[in-house]
């Protein structure tokens, strides 16, 4: 039975939308997971959204680490190794010794985890589109972009908070440069 919308959060009674904002992001990471989770098992791909996430992470940096997939894919080390061990005792994955580190490794896919990541892409694209059915495609748009300076913000090392007697052009051109800087990054 579908959700209802205004269920989430709801039990949350407070007076501006900052305060409920985490909640509601939170909220949609669980559903997502649990969406993506269904969707590869009904697909009969026996991954989960864990699975999913370091072979994604893996295809696009391949060598990363362990613990830097696990913090990428949101998910706790223990959870990515627990991944990992598996996609590498399946073949889909293999793990070298890491060129700067003497304690991690480096884990990259093989042929046949390709070809499993590409079967879970395709039941990704279907949920990702689901989610994003009831916004407009610029609506979706700006979406990613406000995710995205949010990232940024809490991102950035100096914390720094605009002053009130700071312009706000200036204060929009700072974070724009801050998110900038973030998608130069990744």
């Amino acid at each position: 039975m579908p959700k209802k919308p205004e269920g989430h959060g709801a039990w949350l009674k407070l007076d501006e939308p900052a305060h409920i904002v985490g909640f509601l992001m939170k909220s949609l990471q669980h559903s997502l997971r649990q969406s993506m989770d269904e969707a590869l098992r009904k697909r009969g791909l026996e991954l989960s959204f864990a699975h999913f996430a370091a072979l994604f992470g893996l295809y696009c940096e391949p060598g990363i680490t362990g613990a830097k997939l696990a913090r990428r894919a949101m998910v706790s080390a223990q959870t990515m190794n627990s991944a990992l061990r598996r996609l590498e005792e399946e073949g889909r994955i293999e793990r070298r010794p890491h060129p700067d580190s003497r304690r991690a490794d480096s884990w990259t896919v093989t042929s046949e985890g390709l070809e499993l990541l590409e079967q879970a892409r395709e039941v990704a694209a279907g949920v990702f589109a689901r989610m994003l059915a009831p916004l407009a495609p610029a609506e979706a748009a700006a979406l990613e972009d406000y995710l995205r300076r949010c990232i940024s913000a809490l991102d950035d090392e100096t914390g720094d908070e605009p002053s009130d007697d700071e312009p706000p052009a200036a204060v929009a051109r700072r974070e724009g440069k801050r998110a900038a800087r973030h998608v130069e990054a990744r």
